[in-house]
Parts: structure tokens; C-alpha cells; sequence
């Protein structure tokens, strides 16, 4: 619980204090971190709130220790909550039937959270709270402390407003059909989505009272906070203001201003490897394969996508989170994959460097779920995309990418998956693996021109974070805003 070594925190009593609250989950809280040097790198003091099990996972940066950003850790009730000890994050959770405990236990840290802010004299007052969305009990911390709170959205202002939509206009109500697409009121655009494709997040005892409590408390903040940019959704970003009657800053994409962050030894060891193994490669010729930190696909399916990347005889680097890693192991070794591919393809067990690869010169495609970050980091890259959204809301993050953007082709998956459970199901066979890398990697007419695309989009969002662009204004006017609302109190 310390301020990094190069911040003057005595004397910084001007200053805006931003305490930021992220999910407690790799994808939420990464981008969040990237905030706060964001910030911190401005001159706002930050508090990072975290707990003991997830503080050491947050990636240090070389640059941290020179920012006025204080680690706050608190103790997660996991007990209290019913939770097994050691769930202190949303992937290390062993079913979605605890989701209701884990948001328990979130909420359960405003007490603590409220306590530590008002009696820790060696820091300036907090000015603003800066908390997932997801967390709808910070409103309660900011109005017990007087302070405003400004909800960050991990989504992007697409599929962020396409869900505001839902829930509002409630549009599944009376449809009997989970695969009958209904269209979406007051959106700035037609669009329509079954509930089979529409985000299961919110399913579950609970649930729909706790999404209901998200807008409540969104619908109350002083403001949204979005990881997108303006020159890649402006007439969502637009549409989704005028709705809410609240200022959107966006100031994404926000990895693209900071450091990349130090990493363990045994990513080190992925990372070597990966490099060196893209090296080899020529120009735009890998197609990059990847789920993000919470899929975990069943061995059938894994199967599949290993035939259908065979099969499409393009080099690959290929992420695998098994649902059951000792029998994808055995099928490996029993099938001979890696022995036929060769130095074609590469196996990479649980993590590789997401950011590092993307904008290799040898990397050409993404097949992605979807995952807002990942399609943020494929678009700052300025690469297409074969598009596989499995949960909560990539299956409109797939629209975006597709039909807006188009710099996606999709796979071809039709329903969502449910998070945490896995099924045996295939849901895409090497029929549409192979067909979906063949199209994102084509070099006709239309390959070529969704690259063009795709490589504008990349150029849009590295001038957005440069000084003087779209998402640099925004985080200094989101810092004059809280500055205002402090000079106020």
C-alpha cells in the first residue's frame, strides 16, 4: 500500500485524486491500470484499488515507480461471501453459479474501501471515483464521501449503447424464440439481435436485479469513461451521449499510451519464443489465433480448429486454454498435429504476448472472440480480424468489426456460449476454420481492400493517443472536469 517512488505526494495537494475501482479480472483491470498511468502520467495522484491475490497480476510497468500511483490492497471476503478462498478474481472462479457470491464479495469492500479513504492522512482527499461499471456499490462510496463517480466502461460505445438499449426498451420480453432477431429501439442505426447472441452475463438467480442495479448507478454517475476513440464509432459515441445525458470522454486506446508492462518469467519464456519464432516468417503471412483470458474450449472443438488451421495451410501462432489441458495433451501427442505442421505452427499453452505479436510485420490476421480489448489491440495493430465471439457482448462487438468496421469476416458461430460452463458442442468446424483464415488472409480484390481498412484504423488510433489527438484532449478535460467539481466542494 504504496505510492511509487517518484511521486511527491506531500506536496501535491493541488492535484485531482483519482481512485480507481476495476473488475477484479484480467481484462477489466488491465485497461484500467493503463488509466491510471494515463493519469498519473498528467499529474493526477491515483489510488489503485486491488486485493492480495490479484495485486502481483497487475503487470508492472518500468515507468510505475516514478507515477503517484498507490496500490491499495484489501482484503477480498471470500469466506463472508461463500466463496472458496482464493476467488479473488472472475476467472479463478470454478462455476457461473458464483458470480452472484463474487459480486457480493465486490460490494462487500465499500466499508473497508470508505474507511481507508477518510482515515489515510498521508494522502490528499479523494476528488473522483473511476469504477467498472460493474461495481454499481462505488456509487454508494462517492456519495459517502461527496465525491462524483464516473463509470468506466470496458465495452465499446457500440455494444455499450446497444445494451442500454435492450434492457431499457426490456426488447426480449414476450419472444418465445431465442434465435428470432428483434430489433433494437432508439439505436442510430437498424440493428437487430436474438437473445441467443445477446450477452448472458446477467442469467441466474440475481442476475437480472444486479444488471438492473448497473444502469441504476449508471444512470447516476457524473460520467462514462470509455476505452474506445472518437474516430472509430463517433456516431455511437454521439448517440450514446445524447441517450444518458452524460459526458463520454473517450481516451482509448488507452495501452497505446503507456509502457509495456514487465512481465513473470514463464511469459518471458512464451515471449522469446514467439518473437523469435515470427522472425522466421515472411510479411503478413501468420495468421494469430487467440481467445482471450476466459474461454476455455472443450477438446472437440480444439480438435476442429487445429484440423481447420491444417488445413488452411497458412503459419499460425495458436493460444490454446483448454477446458481439460492433460486430455488435449494426450490427443497432441496421440494425433501428431505438431509433428505434421511443423515449424508452420505454433502451440502456445495459456498466455503469449497479445500485444507483441499483433504488430509483428510477419503477423496478417487475427481470429479473435471478440473481447473488446482484443479487437481494440488487432484494430491499434491495423489488421483484420476473423471474428468468433462466444459470450457477454462479443457477439456486438462482432457486429461493429463486421458490418460497421468491415474489417472482420465472421466464422459463422450462431449462439453465444455460456460462461463458465463447458459443453462438448462444436460450434465451428474446420470447415469454417479454414474457410474463415482463407478469406481474412485472401489477397483478391476484397482481401486487399479490407486491409486498406483495417491499416486506416490502426493510423486513427495512434494519432488519437498522440498529443494534440482526440483521446489526449479528452483526458485533459476529464481531469479539468474533476479539477472543477473539487475547486466546487
Amino acid at each position: 500500500m504504496s505510492w511509487g517512488g517518484g511521486a511527491d505526494v506531500a506536496g501535491a495537494e493541488a492535484s485531482p485524486h483519482f481512485v480507481i475501482v476495476p473488475m477484479m479480472a484480467a481484462g477489466h483491470a488491465g485497461p484500467m491500470l493503463d488509466m491510471a498511468r494515463v493519469l498519473a502520467g498528467q499529474g493526477a495522484l491515483v489510488t489503485f484499488v486491488t486485493t492480495p491475490l490479484n495485486l502481483p497480476r497487475l503487470g508492472r510497468a518500468p515507468g510505475d515507480d516514478a507515477l503517484p500511483i498507490r496500490f491499495l490492497s484489501l482484503r477480498f471476503p471470500c469466506a463472508e461471501a461463500g466463496l472458496p478462498e482464493g476467488c479473488e478474481s472472475l476467472d479463478a472462479l470454478p462455476g457461473l453459479d458464483l458470480l452472484g457470491n463474487f459480486n457480493d464479495a465486490c460490494a462487500m469492500l465499500r466499508a473497508p474501501l470508505v474507511a481507508h479513504l477518510r482515515e489515510d492522512c498521508s494522502t490528499p482527499p479523494a476528488s473522483c471515483i473511476v469504477s467498472d461499471a460493474c461495481h454499481p456499490w462505488t456509487g454508494g462510496v462517492a456519495r459517502e464521501l461527496g465525491v462524483p463517480r464516473l463509470a468506466f466502461d470496458g465495452f465499446c460505445a457500440f455494444s455499450s449503447f446497444c445494451m442500454r438499449q435492450m434492457n431499457f426498451h426490456r426488447i426480449f420480453d414476450g419472444v418465445d424464440d431465442d434465435r428470432r432477431p428483434v430489433r433494437v429501439p432508439g439505436f442510430p442505426i437498424d440493428v437487430e439481435i436474438s437473445r441467443a447472441r445477446s450477452p448472458g452475463n446477467f442469467t441466474g438467480p440475481g442476475m437480472k436485479e444486479f444488471g438492473e442495479e448497473i444502469m441504476a448507478e449508471s444512470a447516476r454517475a457524473d460520467g462514462l469513461v470509455v476505452n474506445t476513440f472518437a474516430e472509430l464509432e463517433p456516431l455511437f459515441v454521439d448517440a450514446y451521449e445524447a441517450a444518458i445525458g452524460r459526458k463520454i470522454w473517450t481516451i482509448g486506446p488507452l495501452f497505446l499510451s503507456t509502457t509495456m508492462p514487465s512481465t513473470a518469467t514463464t511469459e518471458d519464456a512464451n515471449a522469446a519464443r514467439c518473437a523469435s519464432w515470427l522472425e522466421s516468417k515472411k510479411p503478413r503471412s501468420v495468421v494469430f489465433v487467440s481467445f482471450g483470458s476466459l474461454v476455455r474450449s472443450s477438446l472437440p472443438q480444439l480438435v476442429e480448429i487445429a484440423h481447420g488451421l491444417e488445413a488452411s495451410n497458412r503459419p499460425f501462432i495458436w493460444v490454446v486454454k483448454p477446458g481439460n489441458l492433460a486430455k488435449f495433451e494426450r490427443w497432441l501427442s496421440d494425433d501428431g498435429f505438431e509433428s505434421r505442421v511443423g515449424e508452420k505452427g505454433l502451440v502456445i499453452r495459456d498466455w503469449a504476448p497479445q500485444r507483441a505479436i499483433l504488430p509483428h510485420p510477419a503477423t496478417g490476421a487475427f481470429v479473435t472472440h471478440c473481447g473488446w480489448n482484443s479487437v481494440l489491440e488487432c484494430v491499434a495493430a491495423g489488421l483484420p480480424m476473423a471474428t468468433w465471439p462466444h459470450f457477454a457482448e462479443q457477439f456486438m462487438n462482432e457486429k461493429l468489426v463486421v458490418d460497421m468496421l468491415r474489417v472482420g469476416v465472421p466464422v459463422g458461430v450462431k449462439d453465444t456460449a455460456q460462461w463458465g460452463v463447458e459443453t462438448e458442442a462444436v460450434v465451428a468446424t474446420r470447415e469454417d476454420v479454414e474457410r474463415a483464415v482463407a478469406a481474412v488472409m485472401d489477397g483478391g480484390e476484397e482481401g486487399s481492400a479490407r486491409r486498406d481498412r483495417a491499416a486506416e484504423l490502426g493510423r486513427k488510433a495512434r494519432e488519437a493517443v498522440a498529443r494534440g489527438g482526440s483521446s489526449s484532449r479528452n483526458v485533459k478535460l476529464l481531469m479539468e472536469h474533476v479539477e472543477q467539481k473539487k475547486s466546487m466542494a
